[in-house]
C-alpha cells in the first residue's frame, strides 16, 4: 500500500509542476499588452495626420495607427496596426518557445529526482 502512495505522488506533483508551467507560459502570451487608446499626443487632425506619417516612417507602427485614427485616415491606420502586429506577435512567440523549453527542463529535472537517470 506504502508503494502505490509513493508512485501517486510524484504524478501528482508532476501535474502540479507542469500546471504551473503551463501557466507561466499562458501568462507570456498575456503579457503583452495591447497600448491604451488615444497614444497620439496631438487631437488636430492635421497635426496627427503629420505625426502618424512620421511614426510611420520610423517605424513606430502602433503610434502611427493611433494617430491616423485621430486624423480621420482609417485605412492608414489599419495598415499601421497590422504592422504593429508582426513584430509583438513574433516577440510572443519567441517568449513561448523560451518559457517551453524551461518547463520541459524542469520536468526532465523532477523525472530525475524521483525516478532517477534512465
Amino acid at each position: 500500500m506504502q508503494e502505490i502512495s509513493r508512485r501517486r505522488f510524484p504524478h501528482a506533483l508532476l501535474g502540479a509542476i507542469l500546471a504551473v508551467a503551463l501557466g507561466s507560459v499562458a501568462a507570456v502570451a498575456l503579457a503583452d499588452p495591447a497600448p491604451a487608446a488615444g497614444d497620439c499626443p496631438v487631437s488636430v487632425p492635421e497635426q496627427a495626420k503629420w505625426l502618424a506619417n512620421e511614426f510611420f516612417a520610423q517605424g513606430a507602427y502602433q503610434r502611427a495607427g493611433e494617430c491616423y485614427q485621430v486624423a480621420g485616415e482609417y485605412a492608414r491606420a489599419n495598415e499601421a496596426f497590422v504592422r504593429a502586429v508582426g513584430p509583438r506577435s513574433e516577440a510572443t512567440a519567441r517568449q513561448m518557445s523560451e518559457q517551453r523549453e524551461r518547463a520541459r527542463a524542469l520536468f526532465h529535472q523532477v523525472q530525475v529526482a524521483f525516478h532517477g537517470e534512465h
